[in-house]
C-alpha cells in the first residue's frame, strides 16, 4: 500500500516554520522522494494565508517559502466531483470537516500516505496516516442527538455513472 505522499499545510508549515514537529515530516519527505507528492490546489492559499496574516512574514518571505515548498516536486490537483463526493463520504462517517475529508479521499484515491500533523486528521485517516498522533486523554464529541448517516449512493446512481463516463472520456 501507499506509494507517495499526500501533503497538507500542517505539516508542510511546522517544516517552514522550523516547529519541533517537523523533524518526522522531513524525514518522511526524504523516504518519500522520488515517489508522488501530492497537495490540494488550496495548499497553497493556505500556507501563503498562514505566513502572511497569522506569522507576519513580509511577502519576499513568503515567495522564498513557496519556492522551497515547490522545490520538492509537488504535484497539485484540483478536486473533482468524485474526489469532493468521496470527501463527502468520509467528512460524514468520519466526522472530520470536508477539508480535511478532501486531503484523506485525495490519499485514498492516490493510493498515497497522508502526511499531516493535525491530530484527528490522522486519526480518521488511521493505517494511511504517515505519522501517528500520541495516544492520549480524549473527550467524546457531543453530537447534540444528530445521527451520522453517509449519502445514500444508490439515489444517486445516475449522477454519479456520468461522473464516471466522463472521467473515462
Amino acid at each position: 500500500m501507499a506509494d507517495g505522499l499526500v501533503l497538507d499545510s500542517s505539516a508542510a508549515l511546522a517544516v517552514l516554520l522550523g516547529e519541533p514537529a517537523a523533524a518526522p515530516v522531513r524525514e518522511h519527505l526524504v523516504h518519500a522522494a522520488g515517489q508522488p507528492l501530492l497537495v490540494l490546489d488550496l495548499f497553497w492559499l493556505e500556507v501563503v494565508n498562514v505566513l502572511v496574516r497569522r506569522h507576519a512574514w513580509d511577502p519576499d518571505a513568503v515567495v522564498e517559502a513557496v519556492r522551497e515548498l515547490d522545490e520538492l516536486g509537488i504535484e497539485t490537483v484540483a478536486p473533482d466531483r468524485p474526489l469532493v463526493l468521496a470527501a463527502l463520504d468520509l467528512a460524514v462517517t468520519r466526522d472530520i470537516s470536508a477539508y480535511d475529508a478532501a486531503h484523506l479521499a485525495l490519499a485514498e484515491a492516490a493510493d498515497a500516505m497522508l502526511l499531516t500533523l493535525d491530530e484527528r486528521l490522522a486519526r480518521a485517516a488511521g493505517a494511511r496516516a504517515a505519522i501517528r498522533p500520541r495516544p492520549g486523554a480524549r473527550e467524546q464529541r457531543a453530537t447534540y442527538g444528530r445521527e451520522t448517516v453517509s449519502p445514500d449512493w444508490v439515489r444517486h446512481g445516475r449522477y454519479l455513472a456520468e461522473l464516471r463516463r466522463l472521467a473515462g472520456a
